[in-house]
């Protein structure tokens, strides 16, 4: 009987103490701050199956922070829209590009209009979606506020990505989620 009963007493203990440690983990989850407001999701879908999704964080130009500070007044500039999203091969994307050297203009692949949401106070989200028509790797993506395929001087943000590999048929889908946090 005493056994029994110092073993109820263990297992209660050990329950109680993955409780309160689970518990303090999700406190801490919660409070950890975001180490890359920018992000990218990739997804490609073969036959109604995700084949790839990745997500990583994505390098702001320097053609894209000349942008913003114009857009917010400097230069005044108006109707500059950050909706277009492109597709690469290209691999380590720089700060330095204005454009993605080997951008898809074909292969229904070209730059495309993303549809804009508002997320909160501070973010917002461009989602494009392509039906492939050709066999290609995508290794890099980029949004821009000129939806000109292969078009210079516009590019906003690039991002690396793992090879991605579609063939004809496939569905590809690039979410930008843009956050510019206050504080």
């Amino acid at each position: 009987m005493k056994t029994g009963l110092t073993a109820t007493a263990l297992v209660a203990v050990i329950v109680a103490t993955f409780a309160f440690g689970f518990y303090q983990g999700q406190l801490l989850a919660v409070e950890q701050e975001v180490k890359y407001p920018h992000m990218v999701n990739m997804v490609v879908t073969r036959d109604g199956e995700v084949v790839y999704n990745y997500t990583i964080h994505n390098i702001l130009t320097t053609i894209g922070a000349k942008h913003a500070r114009n857009v917010y007044g400097f230069a005044n500039e108006t109707q500059t829209q950050v909706k277009y999203i492109a597709l690469s091969s290209d691999t380590s994307p720089s700060k330095t590009w204005t454009k993605l050297p080997s951008e898809y203009t074909t292969g229904g692949l070209e730059r495309k209009a993303g549809t804009p949401t508002v997320v909160n106070e501070t973010a917002f989200q461009v989602v494009a979606s392509w039906t492939s028509s050709t066999t290609t790797t995508i290794k890099c993506t980029a949004m821009h506020w000129d939806g000109t395929s292969g078009s210079d001087n516009n590019m906003w943000a690039v991002a690396s990505i793992p090879d991605a590999s579609v063939i004809s048929g496939d569905n590809v889908q690039v979410t930008w989620t843009v956050n510019t946090p206050d504080g």
